[in-house]
């Protein structure tokens, strides 16, 4: 009996459309830009990821970052971000989204959700598109809506950090 109440639960999710998707944490690339000069990467990422382009109401995101990963290439201003004068990452060790809507425009999908930072969070957009088991994408922030360090203070406009990311997945 359950193996007959099993394989009609995974013959729905099969015909559904919907899928579950893998994550090649090994190929994960997020990236980051602040201004014009200080770039980064960050990693320690995690995600649930449900997706079905031909019914988005379905699909959910999200995921999360480890802080303890923030790297800008500058080990001193990398210490620095993840210290209390920053994103405080021994508080807060992670950031993360999750979205609330997914929707088509064009080749792309807006996915909305809630983006926290430390003990903030705010709806953000985020455009990506998903072809060849890759989501790919980008967003622009602003850390003064974050309370993070010396951006707190900051008018929003000039606190935009510029994210992108590529997302292989099984």
């Amino acid at each position: 009996m359950n193996l007959l109440i099993g394989t009609a639960f995974l013959a729905a999710s099969f015909f559904s459309g919907t899928t579950e998707f893998k994550i090649k944490s090994d190929a994960v690339k997020i990236e980051f830009i602040e201004g014009k000069d200080t770039k980064g990467t960050i990693g320690g990422f995690q995600a649930s990821i449900i997706f079905d382009a031909n019914d988005l109401a379905k699909s959910t995101i999200s995921g999360t970052v480890d802080l303890k990963t923030l790297d800008t290439g500058t080990p001193k201003r990398d210490e620095h971000l993840r210290s209390a004068d920053y994103f405080e990452a021994a508080k807060y060790p992670t950031m993360g989204f999750k979205s609330t809507s997914i929707t088509a425009e064009g080749d792309a999908f807006i996915m909305k959700g809630l983006m926290t930072i430390k003990d903030v969070e705010r709806e953000e957009s985020i455009k990506f598109t998903f072809a060849d088991n890759i989501f790919k994408g980008n967003s622009t922030i602003q850390l003064s809506y974050y309370n993070v360090g010396g951006y707190a203070k900051k008018k929003p406009a000039d606190t935009e950090i510029r994210i992108s990311f590529l997302i292989p997945v099984l």
